[in-house]
């Protein structure tokens, strides 16, 4: 787990200029009970929404925060350097300048309700701003437009997106998703609660695309349709829907796209959209793409490479199912339509090269199948499962296989190839349960036939394998309108941040990764279910509280917390930001690289190997509630809830319908108050017994501390002696003196031990002779080398055997060693003399054959000839031995010159 660093800093807390841009206006205060847009009933119809709650959003360290229906933005790192300025300002006795609202800077975006989810386009070129049920773009200024010192309210150019579906008569949005593969950011995904998927690509000189949905999809149809002459479109605003089956099974609480658009994630992630039910079932839309989209530079060789071996490795003998035939042809053919356009290049301000922009196959369809509902496996026990969020990781690619090295040397991105060869999906339920599941088949394009399919065989349900069900909210803790999301973390994929009305929770999935990978990647499947049941069994992620609602603040009635976003800079650190109440809550995590040593070193240690440690965890700085500094709204209530009849001073109370409504009325906003302040105060009141009782417990680690210093020490100035009766008996003697004692013993020990230890180095000097000088060490270095030129060592390397065996079968003996030079002649002698024995053979041979054909012939050789030439042989023999003695002789003298 990343370790907390510390807590909200005072740059966001009260007073401080950063905390102005998270508190509510003073127009929201106001209260008209009388009123029914007044903000007591927008507050009730506040409570009546039930879905996520994605108000703070940022580009960069610049943050963007809606409160109610206003937008506000700002910069952390501005916020941080004015509060140090100001800072600097008191302790240096300056006045200090008031920022005046400086800190930031209101949006103005025509929206009436309030705002629910935000979302910034991964170009940072729009925002998108979503109410329970409509949905607006922004187009975003530069950084340095919003930074300028003018701090009047800077109005965005905002367009309406469905302006006849995104109303309130129609069903309320579920989830608002930018497209990873857009073709240059500006496709936006809109799920509604009734099933309804559209695809809106945006383009700010078209009004046409704001209004119109280049894909809308109807999954309650689509999961009933069986060709692609079924209709499946979305029905219109006065359209008789009818009866459906799939209408309470299919309410849709999130969706998310599987992956990002990296080129290490698999091809078909990116194009996957999952969609989660209230009631537990999980769906995917695959391939799910704009009619332009942008590919990464992995995601059309794979899918190349995918379709060719799915065609070479399909065999006419081997039994397939139509349905599974039908679906690789159609993914060849997809493909090969892909390979087969020639790519619009465009250019691209974040990279230096152009992008490649292709278009959508229109065939084999246009429409996906509906894949799922996924079963789950070893799921929940519970059978009412409320899901409230999804959150996807992509499986990673197989970039071996696939690119060459330099492909993957000049993509910086396939250089960190850690991770899992399977997508991972993560559900959470209202009741504040995370379950990790496991899609080991994984999600391939899929699409509706042509025509419908006759003899249909029904194939096996698509399944999810649960690993693990963690649990982050106590039963009783649970709130009724609970709803948990999602914040990924840029530090890992495979961490996460889950945030609901306790507080944020970290979860990582590092620990078991390396060992699932091995096990999915082993050729070896005997007994894989068995292992893989011991792996779920033992699956053991790592779950952490970073944040704790319930120790900085108590959420309100009616309110929630803001799904968490997680900013990483060098000024900032890993930073985590968050709100409640209206209220920013924040930590400041260590560096995400270092999390894993310093984990296994705080595991390691142990109080009692460090008794002297009194340094304790972070603890968040203590934030007093809202209601404190909240005006009672008790004096908005006289004067515009109480008719003026009834306000003239002195006049008498009578007992009336209207008096007693008046009452009641002021009775129910008191009460309120009371007990909100009542929650505070007793919050309060827990905050300072837990101090003391803190502090009581540091003053005895401190105490403890001391004990043992003054055991080490002995007696401390004042004389207080730690109870012994040599202390006692040496009560003259202070603690520093003893010290000084204790050190001196020291330094006396070291400087006999030292003398000790150059008097043996003088003996063995003796033992040994005396020092060689230079000249005399230079010597031996050179007798050393020529007993290695000389002598000939005892094991040979085999690149000196096969360079001797060169040398023997060339006969060349420059440049060799003598006892090299002495192996050659020994080779000679030896060769020699079997070279005279074989000629003395032939001649004998050859004398008996002249006999015999002197005999026959006639023809005879001189004697005299003969026994000369054989003398002569001879002779050489007598000085080629004569030679290689003399030669061994002398190796021999030599080496014992050198030995002596």
């Amino acid at each position: 787990m990343p370790r907390v660093l510390n807590y909200t800093p005072s740059w966001l807390s009260r007073p401080s200029p950063g905390y102005q841009v998270f508190e509510p206006s003073d127009k929201n205060k106001q209260l008209d009970l009388e009123d029914p847009n007044s903000y007591a009933h927008i507050n009730n119809r506040r409570q009546e929404y039930l879905g996520p709650k994605r108000t703070v959003a940022h580009r960069g360290t610049q943050i963007f925060v809606a409160v109610d229906n206003e937008i506000r933005w700002s910069d952390l790192c501005m916020l941080k350097d004015e509060w140090e300025d100001l800072q600097q300002q008191r302790s240096s006795k300056k006045k200090p300048q008031s920022p005046s609202n400086g800190n930031f800077r209101v949006l103005r975006v025509p929206v009436s309700e309030t705002i629910r989810q935000l979302s910034i386009s991964p170009n940072g070129k729009f925002l998108a701003v979503a109410t329970s049920h409509t949905l607006k773009v922004a187009v975003l200024p530069d950084s340095s437009h919003l930074g300028q010192k003018n701090t009047s309210p800077l109005k965005l150019k905002a367009y309406t997106i469905g302006p006849t579906t995104h109303v309130l008569s129609q069903a309320p949005i579920a989830s608002v998703l930018w497209h990873p593969c857009g073709a240059e950011g500006n496709c936006i995904a809109t799920v509604t609660v009734d099933a309804v998927v559209r695809l809106w690509e945006i383009n700010v000189e078209n009004r046409w695309s704001f209004d119109s949905p280049t894909t809308a999809i109807d999954l309650r149809k689509l999961s009933a349709a069986q060709s692609q002459q079924d209709d499946v479109s979305p029905y219109r605003m006065n359209e008789n829907r009818g009866f459906s089956a799939y209408a309470i099974d299919m309410e849709v609480a999130s969706a998310s796209f599987g992956g990002t658009g990296s080129a290490t994630e698999s091809a078909w992630n990116s194009m996957t959209l999952w969609i989660a039910m209230t009631e537990g079932d999980v769906y995917a839309l695959c391939p799910l793409l704009p009619s332009k989209w942008r590919p990464s530079s992995t995601q059309l060789p794979f899918l190349s490479q995918m379709a060719v071996l799915k065609s070479n490795t399909l065999s006419p003998d081997e039994p397939i199912s139509q349905e599974d035939l039908q679906q690789q042809n159609d993914q060849y053919e997809w493909i090969s339509n892909l390979d087969s356009q020639d790519p619009l290049l465009l250019t691209n301000e974040e990279s230096s090269y152009p992008v490649e922009i292709y278009s959508c196959p229109r065939s084999p369809g246009t429409v996906p199948r509906l894949q799922g509902p996924f079963e789950l496996l070893a799921g929940p026990e519970e059978q009412d499962l409320e899901v409230s969020d999804i959150h996807v990781i992509a499986a990673k690619i197989d970039t071996k296989d696939l690119m060459s090295d330099e492909d993957d040397e000049s993509d910086p991105e396939l250089i960190f190839e850690t991770g899992l060869s399977a997508t991972i999906v993560c559900l959470s339920a209202s009741s504040g349960m995370v379950h990790i599941c496991l899609d080991i088949d994984g999600v391939e394009a899929q699409w509706l036939p042509r025509k419908p399919l006759k003899n249909r065989e029904s194939s096996l349900p698509q399944q999810l394998v649960v690993l693990e069900a963690l649990d982050t909210l106590p039963v009783t803790t649970v709130a009724e309108e609970e709803w948990p999301c999602f914040s990924s973390d840029p530090a890992s994929p495979y961490s996460f941040f889950l945030t609901h009305h306790a507080g944020v929770y970290f979860f990582s999935l590092d620990p078991w990764l390396d060992q699932l990978e091995e096990e999915l990647k082993s050729p070896n499947t005997a007994g894989a279910e068995f292992r893989l049941g011991l792996f779920v069994d033992g699956c053991n992620t790592l779950r952490e509280k970073v944040i704790d609602f319930g120790t900085t603040q108590p959420l309100e009635m009616g309110t929630s917390a803001d799904a968490c976003i997680v900013v990483q800079d060098s000024d900032l650190g890993y930073f985590l930001l968050t709100t409640s109440n209206g209220q920013p809550q924040a930590a400041t995590l260590d560096t995400p690289t270092l999390f894993d040593a310093i984990s296994l070193f705080e595991d390691n240690l142990d109080s009692s190997d460090n008794p002297f440690q009194v340094i304790g965890p972070a603890r968040s700085a203590y934030e007093p509630p809202r209601i404190f500094w909240t005006p009672t709204r008790l004096s908005d209530y006289v004067d515009k809830g109480i008719p003026s009849r009834y306000r003239k001073k002195g006049s008498e109370i009578r007992l009336s319908a209207a008096t007693l409504g008046v009452m009641t009325g002021a009775h129910r906003l008191l009460s309120q108050e009371t007990h909100n302040l009542g929650v505070a105060i007793a919050d309060l009141f827990r905050r300072c017994e837990r101090l003391l009782d803190d502090l009581t417990d540091q003053v005895k680690r401190t105490n403890e501390v001391a004990n043992r210093t003054e055991q080490v020490v002995g007696v401390d100035r004042d004389g207080y002696s730690s109870g012994d009766e040599d202390d006692k008996e040496n009560e003259s003697v202070t603690g520093n003196d003893a010290l000084d004692n204790r050190l001196q013993a020291a330094k006396e020990r070291q400087e006999r031990l030292l003398a000790r230890h150059q008097e043996l180095s003088k003996k063995l000097r003796r033992i040994g002779g005396p020092r060689l000088n230079d000249l005399e060490k230079e010597y031996v270095r050179e007798v050393k080398k020529l007993a290695g030129s000389v002598l000939e060592p005892e094991q040979e390397d085999e690149e000196e055997e096969i360079h001797d065996g060169k040398n023997e079968g060339s006969g060349e003996t420059t440049g060799l060693e003598l006892w090299q030079r002495h192996r050659e002649v020994q080779r000679l002698a030896r060769e020699l003399v079997h070279r005279a024995k074989e000629m003395a053979t032939e001649e004998r041979e050859q004398g008996e054959g002249d006999a015999q054909e002197e005999e026959e012939g006639g023809f005879s050789i001189p004697g005299d000839l003969r026994r000369k030439k054989v003398a002569q042989v001879m002779g050489l023999l007598e000085r080629e031995s004569t030679l290689v003695d003399a030669a061994q002789a002398r190796l021999e003298k030599l080496t014992l010159g050198v030995g002596g």
